[in-house]
This record gives C-alpha cells, structure tokens and sequence, in this order.
C-alpha cells in the first residue's frame, strides 16, 4: 500500500489507546496532530504525535481555525460513543472525509434506534421496551416477570447497566440507569442467561463483509449485575450457524442504514433457538480486534480507515476477499481487569509482553496515575492482550503466564491487576 507522505491527520484525544491510530499513521507516512486539552499524564500520546495542541476538540471554533492553519486533510477518533458526535461536527464543519452521518450515530450510540433497526430488517432482539417513565418499566415486570436487565439508551462500556431479580429492586433500578442517561429513556429487558458472541463488520465504498467473530465470556458484577467481557476466543464456535441464520439480515439492515465505511461491531446472546442482538459500536473497538484480522488474514483495516480519513476512499487498496471470521490460528482476547478505586502507581510488563512469540499485541488502556473504574464497566480494564492459542492446552495456566509478566500495583505496592475467563 503506498504511503501518504505529506497528508495530514487530526487525532481527536490523546489518551493511551490512541497510541495504535498515531503509531499506525506515522507509519503511513501522514503527519499527526493530537489535540486535547487534558495534561499529559491523561494523554501520553500527545507526545508521540508530530505536535499537538492542548484544544479542547468540543471547542468547534479553535478546531477549525487550527484545520484551516494547518491544511488538515483529515480528521480520526477513536475509542469513545462520547466523540462520535464531535468527530461528526467538526468534519461537516471542515468539510473532511467522514464515515458516518446522523443515522449511523443515532444507531450507534441509541440502543432503542439500533432496535428499531435490527427489527425493521429482520435481526433477533432481546425483548423489551424503552421506558420513558417508571410506570412502562414496571408494567414490562409485571408482564414478563424477572429478572429484568435495565440500562441507559445513550451510555457504553457497560456504564449503569443493571440487573433487577425482583419487584422490591425495580425502582431503585430504573433510578440507577436512568442516571446515566442524558436521554432520560432506560431500555427494560428479559435477563437472558445464555451464550454471548461478538461479530464485527468491515465496510468499504457500501460493500460490506463480515470480519470476525468471537465466544465472549463475562464478568458480572455481584453488586450490580452489570457485565463486561473479559475474555474472548476466535472464531466463535457459532460462526458457521451465525452466518446461515442471520448474517445475510445484520447486512441488509446494515445497508438500509447507509453503513457503507469503517469497522462495525454488534453484540448478541445465542441459545439453541436464536442470536438476541443488543448492541452495536460504529468506531475502533477497545478489544482492537482489528488487529487480529490483520495478523491472520492480512486485512488491515485501521490502514484503511486512516485512508479514508485523508484521503476520502480506501476501496481500491481493500481486498474483500482477506475478509473473513475463519482465522488460520485461534486466537484469544485476555483483559486485564483492576481492582475498583485502586490508583496504579506501577504499570510494568505489556511491552515485555510483545517479545513473547504467541502475543500478537499487548497494550495498557491506562497508565500511572490513573483510579480503576466501576465493577464490570470499561473503566476497569487496565490492558488488553491478544494471542494464538492452542484448543488442547489449559487456558487458565496460559492467562496465568501471561499476567504474570505484568507488574501492576498501587501506592502501597500490592497487586491491584487480576482476570477471570468469566462464564
């Protein structure tokens, strides 16, 4: 693929897992700036970058006169439901490259559009409703029983998702989700104890192929019943049967609403009966699990994306055919969970990690200094580490030595970074 010396690229944050965009870019031979107004303890990767600003990228006005002053020909965000909508602005404002529009986002971000539009083209979901007030919540209990999941419509990462078991609990639920809403509509669901999967999409000039997909084990909270996966084994055991029942609807509802660019992952339970769809991200996953399409099939998808970041269209360097869940090795996802209101004071070992021959990446999504987040929300992942593995070997031993590499502590020097292989 040829480089692109001479583009230049805006990076909206400068947080730890910006790292692979800049480091992916700079190989491409784009210029990068990193804007973001926190200091550099929270964004490290300012420092990488080619320079950067301390702007404040919801600032529409000094974005744009920063774009106009440095003949930015593209801009590129990253982990966070949060940024799409500012990504958005300032690209329209700009007139940059931009992959989604306003439908996308609604769709991405609001977990009853993305209902509405997985039904409207055939796609199992779990039943529910969107409660706009207490008294729809409760007469769903009431009709369909417990346990119940409630979570906010407009919120990720697993942030005020909660499980109910009884009518005694169901407002103070409503109340905890609602919180996290600025919507103020909280999605009330059948608890589905069930196997959950993960798939996801590449998409290029409306062509799109599925890319991967993933068994996902989670970690579910004891106080909360909130869930997070933690670790994830490619492909999914399920791949054949997803791709018979339902791939061919997720692509047609995927088409309908106009996804023609980028990476698109979607989350569903399975039994022996259906997929349940719940939800869905249109932008570079924190799992990076792009990175595992790149290593076993040669798709390098975030080359792409950069691409079509500076440039308006990567179609003619994609090759549709590399797209593909049936990898040539299996491959695992381990997170790297922390112990919540710990701050980390030592965080050792995940590029020690890299010189192990089986590791494909290893990477912090926090650094020194940093508080560990809620129990079973994104804000408690410490690190991410993708591997090849074995289906005969013991795969707990294997995780073991893995963190073990690891040194991660706080202020007292006790080990605040653990794992489960979840259920």
């Amino acid at each position: 693929m040829e480089t692109l010396n001479g583009k230049k690229l805006l990076v909206l944050g400068g947080t730890k897992l910006m790292e692979v965009i800049v480091r992916k870019a700079k190989s491409m031979g784009i210029y990068t700036v990193v804007i973001d107004n926190r200091p550099l303890s929270s964004a490290p990767v300012k420092l990488m970058a080619d320079e950067y600003r301390d702007i404040d990228f919801s600032d529409y006005a000094a974005v744009s006169r920063l774009i106009a002053e440095e003949k930015i020909d593209g801009a590129m965000t990253g982990f966070s439901d949060a940024d799409l909508e500012k990504y958005l602005h300032i690209c329209r404002e700009n007139g940059l490259p931009c992959y989604l529009d306003e439908r996308q986002l609604a769709i991405a971000t609001d977990k009853s559009a993305f209902k509405k539009a997985c039904v409207e083209a055939g796609v199992p979901v779990i039943p529910g409703i969107t409660a706009a007030d207490f008294g729809e919540a409760k007469a769903f209990a009431d009709s369909n029983g417990y346990p119940l999941m409630l979570k906010p419509v407009d919120n990720s990462g697993s942030r005020g998702v909660i499980k109910c078991e009884s009518g005694r609990e169901l407002e103070s639920a409503y109340q905890y989700a609602l919180s996290f809403s600025d919507m103020k509509l909280v999605i009330v669901e059948k608890y589905l104890d069930c196997d959950n999967i993960a798939v996801s999409y590449f998409a290029s000039g409306g062509e799109i192929r599925l890319s991967t997909t993933d068994d996902r084990m989670m970690y579910v909270s004891a106080e909360s019943g909130s869930s997070i996966s933690c670790y994830s084994e490619y492909p999914s055991s399920y791949t054949d049967r997803y791709i018979k029942e339902v791939n061919g609807n997720v692509i047609k509802m995927l088409e309908l609403n106009g996804f023609r660019e980028g990476m698109i992952s979607l989350q569903a339970f399975v039994d022996d009966k259906s997929f349940y769809f719940c939800e869905m991200c249109y932008r570079l996953s924190g799992g990076q699990h792009f990175l595992l399409s790149e290593n076993q099939n040669g798709s390098d998808q975030l080359g792409l994306l950069l691409r079509f970041a500076v440039t308006g269209s990567s179609r003619e360097y994609w090759k549709s055919e590399n797209e593909t869940p049936y990898f040539g090795r299996n491959c695992a996802m381990l997170r790297v969970l922390g112990i919540p209101g710990k701050k980390i004071a030592v965080l050792e070992g995940f590029d020690e990690l890299l010189k192990n021959e089986r590791v494909i990446k290893a990477y912090a999504a926090k650094h020194t200094g940093d508080t560990i987040g809620k129990d079973a929300t994104t804000p408690q992942v410490i690190g991410n580490i993708l591997y090849t593995f074995s289906k005969s070997e013991d795969r707990l031993q294997t995780a073991r030595e893995l963190l073990s590499s690891l040194r991660i502590e706080d202020e007292t020097g006790d080990s605040i970074a653990w794992f489960t292989l979840g259920k």
